[in-house]
């Protein structure tokens, strides 16, 4: 499926004011809730040094326990949440991270690296090893290319895929996770934890915002999904409810279902030398 990159300033326009709101969470109860959270707050247990958040949005406060944060996004009011939580900041992508060599010695992501177009990722990669100290870790949830039924489903349909999957988040750089797993030790990373995660479930109002519309027309099965899921989503607490048994599910099917059909990876790795 061709999917074309923004250009730099459209890629600047769509995520001005996206995901600006900081996250004051620290090591609470909804990091261990939250499986992705839950991987960041046990593997960085213990860790100090200096600190790259790329893609910071608002900033997570939780960093700030490790040692001195720096937030890079291409969002200004994002960057301007972040100052509540970081100490520097800088308005700038990861294919050119305006840091000397072995500036830090942590870089992590949230989120991110399925908005790299897959010809940039591989720089985005080297500026990432670039600015860590020898030795430094890199640490990251990435959003990967599913091969699930549903998604199988989904990019039967070209036009539509592109219009309510990839265009509303700006996911045009998602591979499947055994290729990003590939990329990150092509790239000179060593492999601490490499995991393939969310198979096969997802939660209410991604439903709805995927396949509530002219997807509905072409499946039978799938409209009765979503007619199951719009009245969930219309009402907060079962919303929440509906999302929690979602959250038991994905635990449980991660340990059973195909690696293949993963639509997020978590990834931890040190500098090689």
């Amino acid at each position: 499926m061709d999917i074309r990159a923004p250009s730099a300033e459209q890629e600047a326009a769509f995520y001005e004011g996206r995901w600006a709101e900081a996250d004051a969470s620290d090591a609470s109860p909804r990091n261990y809730l939250v499986k992705k959270e839950r991987f960041f707050v046990r593997r960085l247990k213990g860790v100090h040094g200096r600190v790259l958040d790329v893609g910071c949005g608002g900033g997570w406060r939780f960093l700030s326990r490790i040692g001195p944060v720096a937030g890079v996004d291409l969002s200004q009011r994002s960057l301007q949440s972040a100052a509540q939580v970081y100490g520097g900041l800088a308005r700038a992508g990861l294919c050119a991270l305006p840091f000397a060599d072995e500036s830090f010695d942590l870089a992590v992501s949230r989120d991110l690296l399925g908005h790299i177009p897959l010809e940039h990722k591989d720089q985005a990669l080297r500026e990432l090893r670039r600015v860590l100290a020898p030795g430094g870790l890199t640490l990251h949830y990435v959003e990967t290319s599913a091969d699930d039924p549903l998604s199988r489903f989904a990019r039967r349909y070209p036009e539509l895929y592109e219009r309510y999957v990839v265009a509303p988040e700006g996911h045009v750089g998602v591979e499947p996770a055994a290729a990003l797993f590939a990329r990150f030790r092509a790239a000179g990373f060593v492999p601490l934890a490499e995991i393939a995660a969310y198979k096969g479930f997802i939660y209410v109002d991604r439903v709805l915002q995927y396949f509530d519309n002219e997807y509905c027309e072409r499946s039978w099965p799938l409209r009765l999904l979503v007619a199951a899921c719009r009245p969930l989503a219309r009402v907060r607490p079962l919303a929440a409810a509906a999302n929690l048994a979602v959250t038991l599910l994905v635990e449980a099917a991660d340990h059973v279902l195909p690696s293949a059909w993963a639509g997020g990876a978590l990834v931890f790795y040190a500098k090689g030398s």
